[in-house]
């Protein structure tokens, strides 16, 4: 059963998972999470076993969009419906909101190993039905390509939501400087 994190489960998971499960620039300060946790702008949820964590998300709100931080499925468990089962739950909480997702964006990868992670990312994305929103944006550097559920938002409601959710996330100084939809 999936269920809510408290700072120190997610400073484990942070510690344990997260910092292995994504590039370096694209995980944010431990810091920062805890404290977007702590002010009600995202809530972190793992699924886990009797040992060690299943998989994991951060969904930040606001408004009627949500925002998918950090979706991640333990190595070790990869392939065994896990990721899906996460998607199916993630959505049921998401309830009438809609859902966006980054994923780095396939035509900047620069290696074709990385190529390869991008593409089958999205298609696993995509068969869950999430559809690209024709939008892509740039944080901290890092470009990614954006998906939302379901498939009848705009892309400008895709712009309005994922600024205004960022926004809340970042402050908007640090919106300006770092973020480029």
């Amino acid at each position: 059963m999936f269920e809510i994190q408290n700072l120190q489960q997610i400073t484990e998971i942070y510690n344990n998972y997260m910092f292995f499960d994504f590039p370096k620039d694209e995980l944010k300060p431990l810091a920062h999470i805890l404290s977007m946790v702590e002010d009600g702008t995202c809530t972190f949820y793992a699924l886990k076993n009797d040992k060690e964590v299943l998989s994991y998300f951060s969904l930040c709100q606001n408004g009627d969009g949500v925002l998918v931080d950090y979706l991640a499925v333990n190595q070790k468990f990869r392939g065994q419906g896990i990721g899906s089962k996460t998607l199916e739950f993630l959505k049921s909480i998401a309830k009438n909101k809609y859902i966006i997702i980054e994923c780095e964006d396939i035509a900047k990868a620069q290696t074709v190993q990385e190529k390869e992670i991008r593409t089958r990312r999205i298609n696993f994305y995509q068969k869950a039905g999430f559809s690209l929103a024709g939008v892509n944006a740039n944080l901290f550097g890092v470009e990614y390509t954006i998906l939302t559920y379901p498939t009848n938002i705009t892309k400008s409601k895709t712009k309005e939501l994922y600024s205004t959710i960022y926004l809340r996330m970042l402050g908007k100084s640090m919106y300006d400087k770092f973020m480029k939809i």
